[in-house]
């Protein structure tokens, strides 16, 4: 297999079709055309089904697409790596983390990090798994430590997964909210009141009421930030939340946790991702060690109700 086989092959799947792939790389259609049957001669079977609208990937495929972004984002980074080496570029190191991770932990790993590479140049994000995965798949991170539920798992075959902790998940109010209150008719309450949630979870949580029988909620609203900081302002709402913000300073004394018991759901995991097959650089790696290193020495300093290591 060349490369070059393989960029038609991607730009194939992505376009749905030979003239728009010829487009995308400014390349001939015949050029483009000739790679793609090169590459399936090679591998003994059409990777496409040819129709009308054009083509799409049928099952040999698919199965061979994770590979192939695999083998091109490895090229891509090797030129890169060269073409920085040899023009003395400070080297650099893209990661996103989430919001959830304590501050101090992050902290701690940053200023471990920076005693063995000072001179390397840091790219940090903050996000969730939806906004995380595909700047991953595409070569745009290198390395993620990303929070995530069961359900958000369905395609993470081109992702290699290393679990930090598993975290309690449920329903966390503004201090003072009548769900709390002792003899409180919580379903009423998970139906009545307003809730705060972020497009990801909202299918989940829709799924979470119909399995136990709870009536919708009445009023919804969708959020593109961390839940928790909204619910500030509005003491009224809900949110569906990682119980450990009850304990993070920046919210103690401004919300409370239901008891799991009255709204029971899957725990959520904070964990490293990074693209398979695609090895990590020495400060990717020495980031990662750094983050649970720190993580570790916070997890030791006092009992933590909600978070477990893992």
């Amino acid at each position: 297999m060349k490369i070059r086989q393989i960029r038609a092959f991607l730009a194939v799947a992505r376009t749905g079709g030979v003239r728009r792939a010829a487009a995308a790389l400014c390349l001939t259609q015949s050029t483009v055309a000739k790679a793609v049957s090169q590459l399936e001669a090679e591998l003994g079977s059409p990777l496409f089904e040819r129709n009308a609208m054009g083509l799409r990937l049928n099952d040999a495929g698919r199965s061979m697409l994770p590979y192939a972004e695999t083998i091109v984002a490895n090229a891509d980074r090797a030129a890169a790596a060269v073409a920085e080496a040899a023009s003395g570029r400070v080297a650099e190191l893209r990661i996103s983390v989430t919001p959830t991770l304590p501050p101090d932990v992050l902290s701690a790993a940053l200023a471990r990090f920076r005693g063995r590479f000072p001179a390397v140049k840091l790219r940090f994000t903050s996000g969730f798994f939806s906004d995380c995965m595909p700047r991953l798949l595409t070569d745009k991170l290198d390395l993620s430590l990303v929070m995530s539920a069961e359900h958000q798992h369905e395609a993470l075959n081109s992702l290699v997964e290393e679990p930090l902790c598993e975290i309690d998940q449920g329903v966390v109010a503004g201090i003072g909210h009548p769900i709390l209150e002792e003899g409180a008719d919580v379903r009423r309450h998970l139906t009545e009141s307003e809730w705060l949630t972020t497009v990801q979870d909202e299918k989940f949580l829709m799924e979470r009421f119909a399995s136990m029988g709870i009536p919708m909620p009445r009023s919804l609203t969708l959020c593109d930030f961390y839940t928790v900081d909204a619910l500030n302002g509005m003491n009224g709402a809900l949110s569906l939340s990682p119980l450990s913000v009850t304990e993070d300073p920046r919210y103690t004394g401004k919300l409370e946790a239901l008891p799991p018991e009255k709204f029971p759901l899957p725990p959520l995991t904070i964990s490293f991702f990074r693209r398979r097959a695609v090895e990590l650089s020495p400060a990717g790696d020495f980031m990662r060690l750094s983050i649970r290193e720190a993580f570790d020495a916070w997890i030791r300093q006092k009992p933590r109700r909600f978070i477990r290591p893992l």
